[in-house]
């Protein structure tokens, strides 16, 4: 125990009091409300008796500018619970949506009237759709897609339910693998026709921003907690990291590992892995074109690969543990703003570095997507590549952004080097319905002409678009002189 005089106060800007902020996740565990601003939505990020701060869901020009007074509104289920004027205190662009802080101006955050609000919004939602104009905006046919689809879901549930218990009753053990593989085959069968159908449905809506927001919010109320029995469609609706698409998520993918506790959650993640089966399948054509550049390189100096937004980086990982590795010379350059993910990358790939005897290397940078977007920022102290690929970052970007990240990857190649950027496929089957309105993952669907779009004028040699075995990615490869 610390006598009264040796205790100890904080120094520099830390003595200045600033009231206790809370993580929007841990003070709403089950679903933030949304933040109205103006006419747009976005996500509470943490929230203080003073002030909050706000992500925008996707990377969109924000006409807000610092030091305006904006109403705002917090909304959960479609009713408010809070209402204020803010003045914008900080305002920062990120590629998956704008940083925005406010502090109050004309009261305070009550907690436990937010709170008790908050609840109560929750209890009500239910009566909230059947009762007010905000239901018509939801298509008719979705509210009897999403019953449908709850039906079937639940249909399997009761059937397993029913027969563990019967297990139970007659003091047996419950073959679970047996059950799982008895469902699984017939399971995905039939969510593929929904996938396909949820798809149709959804597009006519995309266009007209109340009625997405309806549908969305529908879905989350309806078919979502149904969904978060699956520890992939949790994790992705959650967002624990703060941002959609964190290298946990990835790497469930990448391990394709069949968990949950019970048959039922094991199912409906399988249903998720299923939905992301495409990461994996962009992971392996990149991989083989790492195999390719290296071995195209030769001996006389190291091929230089840098994969920009790397996540846990398993195409690497990979390769170095497989029969390639020896090709040739490497060196990889990982670069990502999340450094968790960049730490589990290197510890992954360091021990098979070291096993190529000086054959290989391997660096992480640290850098925020938004500085690297900027003129000088970024990748100036980075060396001329063999090759750049970056295969889940521009599903976030504007096509104007777009346009200018491949010029600066584009200009960061050696003479001959390829850069392979992927982007989320515009296809019947693609992600749209059950990543943006199940897990709230918003991304933009691109097709053959937009992404190649982004390669004229850069004076290239040549350039195609392929897609990866699902069809659900579509991959943009442009050679340099």
């Amino acid at each position: 125990m610390l006598a009264y005089e040796e205790l100890k106060g904080s120094s520099g800007r830390e003595i200045w009091f600033r009231p206790t902020r809370y993580d929007a996740r841990k003070l709403f565990p089950n679903h933030a409300p949304r933040v109205r601003i103006k006419t747009s939505n976005y996500q509470l990020h943490d929230i203080s008796l003073t002030g909050i701060a706000v992500v925008a869901k996707q990377a969109v020009d924000v006409d807000l500018e610092v030091g305006e007074v904006v109403p705002v509104t917090f909304q959960q289920a479609g009713l408010s619970i809070f209402e204020g004027k803010a003045k914008v205190r900080r305002s920062e662009s990120t590629v998956f949506g704008s940083k925005l802080a406010f502090s109050f101006e004309d009261g305070y955050v009550d907690f436990d009237r937010l709170l008790s609000r908050n609840v109560q919004a929750q209890i009500a939602n239910n009566s909230h759709f059947l009762a007010t104009d905000r239901n018509a905006l939801v298509p008719t046919e979705y509210r009897a897609f999403c019953s449908d689809v709850l039906g079937l879901l639940r249909s399997y549930r009761t059937l397993l339910d029913n027969n563990i218990g019967l297990a139970d009753q007659f003091a047996h053990s419950f073959d679970e693998q047996g059950a799982y593989e008895a469902c699984e085959a017939r399971l995905l069968e039939q969510w593929n026709a929904i996938w396909f159908r949820g798809n149709e449905i959804v597009r006519t809506v995309m266009d007209d921003r109340e009625r997405r927001e309806a549908t969305k919010e529908f879905t989350e109320l309806v078919l979502t907690p149904e969904m978060r029995a699956g520890a992939i469609w949790d994790r992705s609706f959650a967002k624990p990291l703060g941002y959609p698409g964190d290298f946990r998520i990835m790497n469930q993918v990448y391990d394709d590992d069949n968990v949950g506790d019970g048959v039922y959650p094991r199912l409906v993640h399988r249903l998720g892995l299923h939905v992301a089966e495409c990461i994996q399948t962009r992971m392996e054509v990149v991989r083989s074109h790492i195999a390719e550049v290296i071995r195209a390189r030769g001996q006389d100096r190291p091929a230089r690969i840098l994969s920009l937004g790397s996540g846990p980086a398993r195409e690497i990982e990979t390769f170095l543990s497989g029969p390639n590795a020896r090709a040739g010379r490497v060196e990889f350059t990982l670069v990502d703003q999340e450094t968790q993910a960049l730490g589990f990358a290197y510890d992954r790939a360091y021990p098979h570095i070291l096993k190529l005897g000086g054959a290989g290397r391997i660096q992480c940078m640290n850098i925020s997507f938004t500085d690297i977007l900027r003129t000088n920022g970024g990748l100036h102290d980075v060396q001329p590549q063999d090759m750049i690929y970056s295969v889940g970052l521009l599903d976030y970007l504007s096509d104007r952004r777009s346009r200018m990240l491949v010029r600066k990857l584009y200009d960061a190649l050696l003479p001959g080097g390829l850069l392979i950027i992927g982007n989320m496929n515009e296809t019947p089957l693609s992600n749209l319905w059950p990543m943006e309105f199940i897990a709230d993952w918003t991304l933009l669907y691109r097709n053959d002409a937009e992404m190649r779009g982004w390669a004229e004028n850069l004076g290239a040699a040549e350039y195609w678009t392929e897609t990866e075995r699902t069809g659900r990615v579509r991959l943009l490869f442009i050679r340099k002189p």
